[in-house]
């Protein structure tokens, strides 16, 4: 094993060690210990399950219009996407632990549903895809499952032609699964009719442009990574630049055409909630769009893809600016408390309903009307944890199993 592998265990084995510590005592102290209060009622666990789910999304797509669309050039890393997938899914689903409290309690949403909820749904999505991804890996793989793998391996003649056939009958479900499991996680923001920062149809087609971005950006990354910078893979690469340009420029029209509606439509409710970006959150609004930005344009540029190093930190800008993005869902919805009453005897004027924070403080409002949330040290270790699970395992799985193309191996 190389140094720079032990050293990637190293390090990810113990942010996730920390994570587990820190989930650990957050279980014995409640939902306290994060800065998330009854105002503000979801926070950087939600922000993170949203950024994974799109970042799975986006490294099946790239798996599936490879057989789907005949994109050769991308065929060697055809098995890189359906692992970031899989990755990427589970993590969604580590995630979001922390911010039910209890998990133990999950199993009522097993014996009793609420099938008109999207949450029960979404649960039912993120398992089916973890499966799918796993099931479209090992297809994948089966051609190259040999010594001690080969007795997880299916017994047919040929077994080249068997992951072929069925990887090219799969890939349009694998599509449909990779974007639906982005639109459902997308309705759930969209049908809290009360957060007028999220009530909108385009909600779902602009979390999929951000996830087919940031999902293809982390498969880009590990595959640099991995195959390094070579005369074969130069198509690939400008392929997946591309793709992560045509997505991202479709993401930020749709979040610009949304807000350009909010402000059209002057109501003090659509101005308050685009105030909250454009003022109390200004700078992680222009990182959000900055960042990215800038990672594209690198990454359209044919000497910036002759550099591994350039290619990578063009990534992790865009990665970094969408995860950015999925965080800021959560001030405008909010920041802004829903509730209000109309005093007795009065016209034109509205009080807002007093929320309690959760929180006493003698010297101050028990009642609020908006919370300025950041991340507590505890919220911030977890999801550092759940990061580190994912490079974790696609390293494991890297070192282990017949991920890397045959081609790259004999090289």
């Amino acid at each position: 094993m190389s140094t720079s592998k032990k050293i990637g265990f190293l390090v990810t084995g113990l942010l996730m060690l920390a994570g587990l510590a820190a989930w650990g005592l957050q279980l014995k102290e409640g939902l306290v210990l994060t800065h998330m209060r009854n105002s503000y009622s979801w926070g950087l666990y939600v922000a993170t399950l949203a950024f994974f789910v799109g970042n799975a999304a986006g490294g099946l797509v790239l798996s599936s219009m490879i057989y789907l669309f005949g994109v050769t050039s991308l065929k060697p890393f055809a098995r890189i996407g359906a692992l970031c997938a899989f990755a990427n899914v589970t993590a969604a689903m580590f995630a979001i632990l922390p911010d039910i409290g209890q998990p133990v309690r999950l199993y009522n949403m097993l014996l009793h549903p609420n099938l008109v909820s999207p949450l029960v749904w979404d649960v039912i999505v993120l398992n089916l895809y973890a499966g799918l991804s796993l099931l479209y890996l090992y297809l994948l793989m089966l051609p190259d499952l040999r010594g001690p793998l080969a007795r997880i391996a299916i017994k047919v003649d040929d077994p080249a032609a068997f992951s072929e056939k069925w990887a090219k009958r799969l890939a349009p479900y694998m599509l449909v699964a990779a974007v639906g499991i982005h639109v459902i996680t997308a309705w759930i923001f969209a049908t809290q009719g009360a957060r007028d920062w999220w009530n909108s149809a385009v909600m779902a087609p602009d979390f999929v442009a951000a996830a087919l971005a940031s999902g293809t950006a982390v498969v880009l990354i590990v595959c640099v990574l991995t195959y390094g910078i070579k005369e074969q893979y130069t198509a690939a690469y400008r392929a997946l630049a591309t793709f992560i340009a045509v997505a991202f420029f479709t993401h930020i029209f749709f979040m610009y055409n949304d807000f350009f509606i909010h402000a059209w439509y002057g109501s003090t409710e659509a101005l308050d909630v685009l105030a909250i970006t454009f003022k109390d959150y200004l700078p992680a609004h222009v990182f959000e769009v900055l960042a990215p930005l800038a990672g594209v344009i690198l990454l359209l540029n044919g000497k910036v893809r002759k550099s591994g190093a350039a290619m990578v930190s063009a990534c992790i800008l865009l990665v970094a600016g969408i995860f950015v993005h999925r965080f800021l869902l959560m001030p405008g919805a909010f920041d802004r408390v829903p509730l209000t009453i109309a005093p007795l005897g009065t016209q034109d004027m509205q009080w807002s309903m007093p929320i309690a924070s959760g929180q006493y403080n003698p010297l101050g409002n028990t009642f609020v009307t908006s919370w300025q949330y950041f991340p507590s040290a505890i919220e911030i270790a977890i999801v550092a944890g759940v990061l580190a699970y994912v490079g974790f395992l696609i390293l494991f799985a890297i070192d282990r199993l017949p991920i890397v193309n045959a081609q790259k191996e004999s090289t």
